[in-house]
C-alpha cells in the first residue's frame, strides 16, 4: 500500500511492485509499447490516492492495482467517529 500523490509516484510504484523492475534499469520481458500502454490504462481517476495491488476478480492468479480516493478514506474516517468533513 502506497500513498501517490502524482503521475511519477505512480509510475514508479507500479514498475516496481507489477513489473518488479529496480531503479538500476534492469531489462523487462515486456516490450515497452505494452508496459505504457498498461501503465496509462490502469493509471488513477486522481492524486492524491492510496494504490494497493489485489487479486483481479477475473483471474485469481493475477494482481492488478486497486485504488482508494480521499473522500473514501474520510468516508471511513467518519464511520470510525473522527469528526471532520474535508
Amino acid at each position: 500500500m502506497k500513498m501517490l500523490s502524482n503521475e511519477a509516484e505512480y509510475r514508479n510504484w507500479i514498475m516496481r511492485e507489477l513489473f518488479l523492475t529496480s531503479p538500476t534499469g534492469e531489462v523487462m520481458p515486456f516490450a515497452d509499447q505494452e508496459v505504457d500502454d498498461f501503465i496509462f490504462d490502469a493509471r488513477p481517476v486522481e492524486y492524491p490516492c492510496i494504490a494497493v495491488m489485489a487479486q483481479s476478480m477475473a483471474d485469481p492468479t493475477l494482481c492488478e492495482p486497486k485504488f482508494v480516493y480521499k473522500e473514501q478514506v474520510f468516508d471511513w474516517a467518519h464511520q470510525m467517529g473522527f469528526g471532520f468533513d474535508s
